[in-house]
């Protein structure tokens, strides 16, 4: 490459670090590094299983959230609700199936571990299509590939909704106490001040002695 190249190269770069500056992008967070938002996601205890998707669903969460093992005390407890359908995607004339559709659906609720009360819930959805064959285990490989994809997928997005949670919450807890505070003052409005006795009132005490 030569130099007036380079130069052209390092110049397009400066531009675009400063447009993007500029429109005010950040990163959700960074992947080394202890940043709040990751410490956040360490805290999680991921809810078990209740069938073999939902298993695949946790172990791609423990990977993204919590790749360190799970907390000894965590502050948080992430519950979800797997919902899967297949659907056909293209028929022949003579109405044999070719190719299929599986829609993933995620129902996802980040709890206080100690209450239980719900900071936030959380919805994911992917699909992936597979082709359908007149082999049956391929076609079962065909769709346990398909449904790896999807749940891969709601994984990530549910990764990156918490992020956005963990990313925002300090701005939320303040708006909440701010309109509590209003709350407060509108239904609990603070008695007027009583005026003083004259004996303690400086200004008539001057003057009488006046």
């Amino acid at each position: 490459m030569s130099w007036s190249s380079q130069i052209r190269t390092l110049a397009i770069s400066l531009l675009l670090a400063g447009v993007v500056a500029g429109c005010g992008f950040r990163p959700l967070y960074k992947q080394t590094g202890n940043t709040d938002t990751v410490r956040d996601f360490s805290q999680i205890s991921i809810a078990q299983p209740e069938d073999r998707p939902s298993q695949q669903l946790r172990n791609f969460l423990l990977d993204s959230l919590t790749p360190y093992g799970q907390p000894d005390r965590p502050l948080y407890r992430l519950e979800y609700r797997l919902t899967e359908s297949v659907g056909s995607v293209f028929v022949t004339r003579s109405e044999e199936i070719t190719r299929n559709n599986l829609q993933l659906s995620a129902s996802v609720s980040l709890r206080d571990y100690q209450t239980g009360a719900i900071r936030t819930s959380i919805s994911a959805s992917s699909q992936a299509s597979y082709n359908v064959t007149l082999a049956d285990y391929a076609n079962l490989v065909s769709e346990k590939n398909a449904r790896e994809r999807a749940l891969r997928d709601v994984a990530e997005q549910i990764r990156l909704r918490l992020g956005n949670y963990f990313d925002r919450r300090p701005e939320m807890e303040r708006r909440a106490l701010e309109r509590q505070r209003m709350e407060d003052q509108r239904f609990n409005p603070q008695p007027p001040a009583q005026p003083l006795p004259a004996e303690q009132r400086p200004e008539l005490q001057r003057g009488l002695l006046q």
